[in-house]
């Protein structure tokens, strides 16, 4: 008995031993491939990124909007009396001067209502001095008790009533000669006159609508809207600048001679489109502006102003807004918002607020990174 059982013992501490064995076995494998693994991990190199360091700079800013050429002024010229147009006095497109004759009335009808409005003021004016003397007259004998009270009633009346006659006549003379004034329609103002809807030979009058369109062409607007957005920073912009010159590009890229100036700002914003209206006026003597016309507001200052500047290709997008990957003292990646400012030459733009003088930001290699990454920096030259 006792030899059976010294004999399972020592298959058991056999067995024991062999498990020992493995475990020893194992732990040694797991212990070379973890410090074969780390080893291996030292030896990678950390992934490489262009990063530059933020600086201040002096810049002129400079900010540019979508804007359409408009005149300053449009009128439409209607008859303000019936007639025959009896002749057109300018060629459709005309560049014409304030109060150039541009299209006349027949005026024979009107003439001759003049005339006769004459004829009835002085007649009138003949009555009110034959009145007037009449009452003279019968002031003088009521005064020596040769006509009654009543006589005299009657004299004061006449006269008035003759006096009244003279301003009525007046009246409607002044209108006959307005209306003959009438029959020639000029330019108010100095312009270009477009299509005309009647030819000679019609019966134009008040009923008639627009007979042509005159429209301003010298000076000329530039019109543009700024959002809400915008106009903040221009704000921060345009801040410290003294004085900003207005220029307009043309759709084919190239700038109009002719500066221009800010002659009109809205006083509020557009409720549907959260934009406030702008006008600049351009002198436009060669009329090479025209009305209709698309192109480009820039508004340029001419005072420096200090500024954070960086890459366009620095600047990242999405749902949340505008975003750049910073560096941290021991080259970990951060992603920090920034407030977008105006875009400038050679794909730089500022930055109003999101970077200090000194941060580091990766300009280059964004595939490859993620927030908390530790980066090799390369900085730009």
């Amino acid at each position: 008995m006792t030899k059976k059982l010294t004999k399972s013992m020592k298959k058991k501490l056999k067995i024991i031993s062999v498990l020992i064995v493995l475990l020893l076995i194992a732990g040694g494998g797991y212990y070379s491939y973890r410090t074969a693994h780390e080893k291996t991990a030292a030896q990678m190199p950390l992934q490489a990124v262009s990063a530059m360091v933020v600086t201040e700079k002096e810049i002129m800013p400079e900010a540019s909007f979508v804007a359409r050429i408009e005149s300053k002024d449009k009128v439409g010229l209607r008859a303000r009396v019936s007639g025959f147009l009896q002749e057109r006095l300018f060629k459709e497109g005309d560049v014409v001067k304030k109060d150039q004759p541009l299209f006349l009335i027949e005026k024979v009808n009107f003439e001759a209502n003049v005339r006769e409005a004459e004829a009835n003021y002085a007649k009138a004016q003949a009555n009110a001095k034959n009145a007037q003397s009449q009452y003279e007259r019968t002031q003088t004998l009521f005064k020596t008790k040769d006509v009654s009270e009543a006589r005299l009633d009657e004299a004061r009346a006449a006269n008035e009533s003759a006096k009244a006659d003279v301003a009525q006549t007046k009246a409607l003379l002044d209108l006959a000669q307005k209306d003959l004034e009438y029959t020639v329609i000029t330019a108010p103002m100095d312009g270009k006159i477009g299509e005309s809807k009647y030819s000679v030979g019609e019966l134009i009058g008040p009923d008639s609508g627009v007979l042509a369109t005159l429209v301003t062409i010298n000076p000329i607007d530039a019109v543009f809207s700024v959002s809400e957005n915008q106009l903040l920073v221009l704000q921060d912009e345009f801040k410290q600048a003294d004085k900003a010159e207005v220029y307009f590009i043309t759709s084919n890229g190239k700038t109009y001679p002719e500066a221009g100036q800010i002659n009109f700002v809205d006083v509020t914003l557009d409720e549907n489109m959260n934009t406030l209206k702008i006008k600049a006026s351009f002198p436009n003597p060669d009329n090479k502006l025209i009305a209709g016309q698309y192109g480009r507001v820039l508004l340029k200052s001419l005072t420096p102003v200090k500024a954070i500047v960086i890459p366009m290709k620095a600047v990242q997008q999405d749902m949340t807004g505008s975003f750049v990957y910073v560096l941290t003292a021991d080259n970990k990646v951060e992603r920090r918002m920034i407030k977008r400012g105006t875009e400038l030459a050679d794909f730089e733009m500022t930055v109003n607020d999101g970077l200090q003088v000194g941060d580091k930001i990766i300009t280059e290699g964004f595939q490859k990174i993620a927030p908390q990454m530790t980066v090799q920096p390369v900085f730009d030259k």
